[in-house]
C-alpha cells in the first residue's frame, strides 16, 4: 500500500540588520524595557477581539517556543500586551517584533500597533511598524525610534494584520530605549509539510513543478523499482491506475512535450498509522475559531445535507431495547464506508439533545453538512446515542452517585453493544483512525473517561463544557498509545460547571499532553458552546492518517 509522508521544504530566514549599538536576542535582560519570549508561556500576552492565543512549540523564532495566535474573525483581532507605567509619553523608544504565518494567502500585511487614551477619553491608534510578510518566513516589525504620544494612558501594544484574519505567530519580541536597534533573529527555518493530496500530479521529484526532470526522476524510479517517498510514486501515477509503469512514464513525456493529455491524480490510500498527539494537535490549533461562523447554520442553496434517523439496539449491558439517533451523510450509499462519530448529550437528557432539540435550535445537521460541502471535514456518520446505562431502571432518577454510574457504565454499553450494532447495520470504516467521540457536560465526562481508558477505539476526543468526575492518569503510556486529538471546549459564562473544564486542560497540561484547549467568550452550558465545538470538532477528525 502507497503511503503519504512529510517532505520539508526550506523557507527563507527573518531579515537581518547591520547597525551600531545593536541589542541581540543574547543581550543581557537588562538592555530590554520588555522582552517577551513565550519560552515559559504567554508572557502576559493576551487575547484582542475573538482571538486566541497560546504558546507553541511548533515554529519559534529562537528558542523553543512562540506565542501562537489563531481563532481571529477580525484583522485588529490578535495579541495584545498592556505596558506599564515606566513608558513615557512623549519619549522615545525602539520596538521589535517578529511574525510568521503558514497558512493561507503566499503574502499579508502586519501592524506593530499602539492604542492610548489620548486623555480626553477617545481612544487612539498608531501604526508603530508595518511590513509585508511572506508566508512560512519569520519577517521583523521593527522601529528603532518611535515617540509615544504626548499625554498618552492606558497605552497597549498589539499585534494585527492589514484586512484578513490569517492565524500567525509572534516572537522575540523586543522594546529598548530609543535609537537602539534591535536586529532580527537568525531564525531557522520553517517547515512545510506535504500532506496527502498536498502534490501535483506528475510532480515526482516534488519540487512543486511538472518538468523534464520529473521524466527524469519517473524513469529512474521505475528501473530502480523504488521511489524517495511514497508521495512521489502518488504523484508518478498520473494514470491513477494505482501501478508505477512505463505507461506513466509515457503518459508524462506526452505531457511535457504539450501534447493534449491529462495528468490524473490518484486517490490517496489511508495508511492506517495515525500521526501522533504532538504532531497533528499544532495542525488542528492553526485552524480553530472560537466561534461557529453565521453561515455554517444556514442551509444553502444546491448543498444537500445529511438524513437523521432513529433506531435502537438490544444492550445486553442494560438487558433491554436502547434508542439512538443517527445522521447519515447526503448520498449515503452502502458502497462507500464512512468514519464514525459519536456525539454523546449530558445529565437528564437523551438521544435527541445534541441533533434535535437543544436550548434553542440545535444546528448540529447544518454545521456538520456544510463542513462536509465545503470539503472541510470528511464524509461522515455520526451517531447520537442515549448514555445512560442502568441494569435497574431506564432513565437517571436523580442526581447522585447510583446515577452518576450508571452513566458512567455507559462505557460498556458501548464497546460491547452499540459500536457492534452500528458495524452491523451501517456500512463504516473500522479502527481508531476512523473513530472519534465527543460530549457535552456529563457526556463530556463519558468522552474523557473513555478516552483515557480505550484510545485504542477511539483516535479523536473530544469534550464540551465536561462535568466533573473525571478520573485517571490524564495521560497515556506512549504516543503510540495516545489518540491524535484530544480537543476541550469551555465557555466562559458557564454557571453549572464552572472552571471544571479547565482543571483537565490544567491535569494535560502538567502532564505534557498537546491538546486544543478551546475557550469560547460568552459561551454558557449550552447550544453556543457546543455548535462552537462540533463547527471546529468535525473539521478535525478523520484525518490524522493522512
Amino acid at each position: 500500500m502507497k503511503k503519504i509522508i512529510s517532505a520539508t521544504i526550506a523557507a527563507a530566514l527573518c531579515l537581518s540588520a547591520l547597525s551600531y549599538n545593536a541589542v541581540t536576542p543574547n543581550a543581557a535582560e537588562n538592555d530590554y524595557l520588555l522582552h517577551s519570549t513565550f519560552e515559559s508561556g504567554e508572557d502576559s500576552w493576551t487575547s484582542r477581539g475573538s482571538a486566541t492565543v497560546a504558546q507553541s512549540s511548533k515554529i519559534a523564532c529562537t528558542g523553543k517556543n512562540s506565542l501562537y495566535i489563531s481563532g481571529r474573525t477580525a484583522s485588529w483581532n490578535g495579541c495584545t500586551f498592556a505596558l506599564g507605567s515606566s513608558f513615557i509619553p512623549g519619549n522615545e523608544y525602539s520596538f521589535s517584533a517578529n511574525v510568521a504565518y503558514t497558512s493561507g494567502n503566499d503574502s499579508d500585511i502586519f501592524h506593530l500597533t499602539l492604542q492610548y487614551n489620548d486623555g480626553s477619553g477617545e481612544t487612539k491608534y498608531d501604526k508603530i511598524a508595518t511590513e509585508t510578510v511572506t508566508k512560512n518566513q519569520w519577517t521583523q516589525l521593527a522601529n528603532t525610534s518611535y515617540t509615544i504620544p504626548a499625554a498618552a494612558e492606558d497605552l497597549q501594544l498589539y499585534i494585527e494584520t492589514d484586512d484578513s484574519t490569517t492565524s500567525f505567530y509572534t516572537d522575540e519580541i523586543c522594546v529598548a530605549a530609543g535609537g537602539t536597534i534591535i536586529e532580527a533573529p537568525d531564525a531557522p527555518e520553517i517547515p512545510i509539510t506535504t500532506k496527502p493530496g498536498e502534490f501535483f500530479a506528475g510532480d515526482v521529484n516534488l519540487d512543486a513543478k511538472v518538468d523534464v526532470f520529473d521524466i527524469t526522476a519517473l524513469r529512474k524510479s521505475i528501473i530502480s523499482s523504488a521511489f524517495n517517498s511514497d508521495t512521489s510514486s502518488y504523484a508518478a501515477d498520473v494514470n491513477a491506475d494505482s501501478v508505477n509503469d512505463i505507461s506513466d512514464l509515457v503518459l508524462l513525456s506526452q505531457y511535457i512535450i504539450g501534447r493534449d493529455v491529462e495528468l490524473k491524480k490518484p486517490e490517496v490510500a489511508s495508511s492506517g498509522k495515525m500521526r501522533p498527539i504532538s504532531e497533528y494537535t499544532p495542525e488542528v490549533l492553526e485552524n480553530v475559531r472560537e466561534f461557529e461562523t453565521n453561515d455554517s447554520k444556514q442551509e444553502k442553496p444546491g448543498v444537500q445535507y445529511g438524513t437523521v434517523k432513529s433506531g435502537s439496539y438490544y444492550s445486553t449491558t442494560c438487558n433491554r431495547n436502547k434508542p439512538y439517533n443517527i445522521l447519515l451523510p447526503a448520498g449515503y450509499s452502502e458502497d462507500k464506508q464512512y468514519p464514525v462519530l459519536y456525539v454523546m448529550h449530558g445529565y437528564w437528557e437523551d438521544q435527541d439533545r445534541m441533533i434535535i432539540k437543544g436550548n434553542g435550535t440545535m444546528y448540529t445537521r447544518q454545521i456538520i453538512g456544510n463542513a462536509i460541502a465545503e470539503g472541510a471535514a470528511e464524509d461522515m456518520i455520526v451517531v447520537f446515542p442515549y448514555i445512560y446505562s442502568s441494569a435497574t431502571q431506564d432513565s437517571c432518577s436523580a442526581m447522585d452517585d447510583a446515577n452518576n454510574k450508571a452513566y458512567d457504565n455507559f462505557i460498556n454499553d458501548l464497546t460491547k453493544d452499540l459500536m457492534p450494532h452500528i458495524e452491523q447495520t451501517y456500512s463504516i470504516k473500522t479502527g481508531r483512525e476512523n473513530t472519534a467521540i465527543t460530549g457535552f457536560s456529563m457526556g463530556g465526562r463519558e468522552s474523557l473517561l473513555i478516552g483515557m481508558q480505550r484510545a485504542d477505539l477511539f483516535g479523536y476526543v473530544g469534550a464540551i463544557c465536561a462535568a466533573p468526575g473525571v478520573t485517571g492518569s490524564f495521560n497515556w503510556p506512549s504516543e503510540e498509545e495516545a489518540p491524535s486529538l484530544v480537543f476541550l471546549t469551555a465557555g466562559s459564562n458557564d454557571e453549572v460547571v464552572y472552571t471544571t473544564p479547565e482543571g483537565y486542560h490544567n491535569n494535560f497540561t502538567k502532564n505534557n499532553v498537546p491538546h486544543i484547549w478551546h475557550y469560547v467568550n460568552g459561551g454558557y452550558h449550552g447550544d453556543n458552546s457546543i455548535h462552537a465545538h462540533l463547527y471546529n470538532f468535525v473539521r478535525a477528525v478523520f484525518k490524522a492518517d493522512k
